[in-house]
């Protein structure tokens, strides 16, 4: 839903020769549009509670972690404190994009920010693909061990969130790009399903590399 939302950027039709008229947030527009962004973040948060929730379980009823007559996996630093690193900027770069668009209007500055959350997504989903390359170059795969599949399995299904969350972005890239509008309530809600996922890969980091 929240797809919809943040590529319908669906404004008031102008009128001839005003196609650079300010784009504003209709009524009912923005309030379905903050229903959608509810529910689709309620449903991501709680998709990641589940997982991290079953991480947990198997944690406590493990006897040791690495479980015993398991090897651990070598370590991954620097991909975590990269990946870190890049969803902290495209967090904040998302932020900054909040500010700049106040009356949903058509402003060259409102790409800065768009483009740098785009670099730093993309930067991060390639320092995570980077980073299971060189494990699965150590020969450690998802079914090495109980710990590898743990690794593989956040990290996989937290990609596909930080994937998500740039499909959500390019629309808006282009048409700021192209000089159009668009909602307050657009980038808003690409913004916090992005805060999310930066959250939830903070919770990932410390709870597999860090505990």
């Amino acid at each position: 839903m929240i797809a919809a939302a943040a590529t319908n950027d669906g404004a008031r039709t102008a009128a001839p020769g005003a196609s650079d008229a300010p784009v504003g947030d209709a009524p009912e527009g923005t309030a379905t549009l903050s229903v959608g962004m509810a529910v689709a973040l309620g449903a991501v948060f709680m998709a990641f509670a589940a997982v991290l929730l079953a991480y947990a379980i198997i944690r406590v009823q493990a006897p040791g972690w690495p479980p015993p007559g398991e090897a651990p996996p070598p370590p991954l630093w620097p991909w975590p404190a990269l990946a870190t690193a890049a969803a902290l900027v495209g967090s904040a770069a998302m932020g900054w994009a909040t500010t700049r668009n106040p009356g949903g209007r058509p402003r060259p500055r409102l790409l800065p920010p768009l483009v740098l959350a785009t670099v730093a997504g993309v930067t991060f989903t390639v320092v995570q693909s980077l980073g299971w390359r060189w494990l699965l170059q150590t020969g450690v795969r998802p079914d090495s061990g109980l710990v590898a599949s743990v690794i593989f399995a956040l990290t996989i299904f937290h990609a596909a969130h930080a994937g998500a969350a740039l499909i959500f972005l390019a629309p808006l890239v282009v048409r700021v790009g192209r000089g159009s509008g668009v909602r307050r309530s657009s980038v808003a809600a690409v913004a916090s399903f992005w805060h999310l996922v930066t959250v939830a890969w903070l919770v990932v980091l410390v709870a597999v590399f860090v505990a």
